[in-house]
């Protein structure tokens, strides 16, 4: 009987030849072999994360990520200098609550005042802050227009689309006729 490519059954088709082309082998070379795995990956580079907000690529998070990472550590090496230089402003401090003077919330407030104090008071720290907030807020500014851009696009294909629905202007601008 005959089958279907429904039933996904194979048919007898003993009259039937097909004619295929082989390359003679000096026509053929093999430059070089990707794995799945390898294939994938390069796939995956050029990706884009549509379940997040932004149409950010990991590629580009990627180099966020690792300037992020880059601050932390620079940020580690300038770590002992800090401390000793919060640790000579403390000294007043930790005296005043050893008399009574001042209270552990006093103490504690004075801490952090000493710890911010000496990160500004350290050039190379103060340079890289003031570098990463600038980095940050152009980043943060570059998302918002991203999203922005984002509402006017669709904004502008939902007016696009209501026109050329009617056939008041078709994509060349042309009125269509009645």
């Amino acid at each position: 009987g005959l089958g279907s490519w429904l039933d996904a059954s194979w048919l007898d088709a003993p009259g039937l030849r097909l004619l295929r082309h082989v390359p003679p082998a000096d026509e053929v070379s093999v430059v070089g072999e990707r794995t799945r795995d390898q294939r994938d990956a390069e796939g995956r580079k050029r990706a884009i994360d549509l379940t997040e907000g932004t149409m950010e690529t990991p590629r580009k998070r990627s180099r966020v990520d690792d300037v992020e990472t880059r601050v932390a550590k620079a940020r580690s090496l300038c770590a002992s200098e800090v401390d000793a230089r919060a640790h000579e402003l403390m000294e007043e401090a930790v005296r005043e609550f050893i008399a009574k003077k001042v209270d552990g919330a006093e103490l504690e407030r004075r801490r952090e005042a000493a710890r911010e104090q000496a990160e500004k008071e350290h050039p190379p720290l103060s340079a890289l802050d003031k570098a990463f907030a600038a980095y940050t807020a152009a980043a943060a500014a570059e998302q918002a227009a991203e999203a922005k851009r984002e509402a006017a696009e669709a904004t502008l294909e939902a007016a696009l689309h209501a026109l050329e629905k009617k056939g008041e202007a078709g994509p060349s601008g042309v009125k269509a006729e009645a």
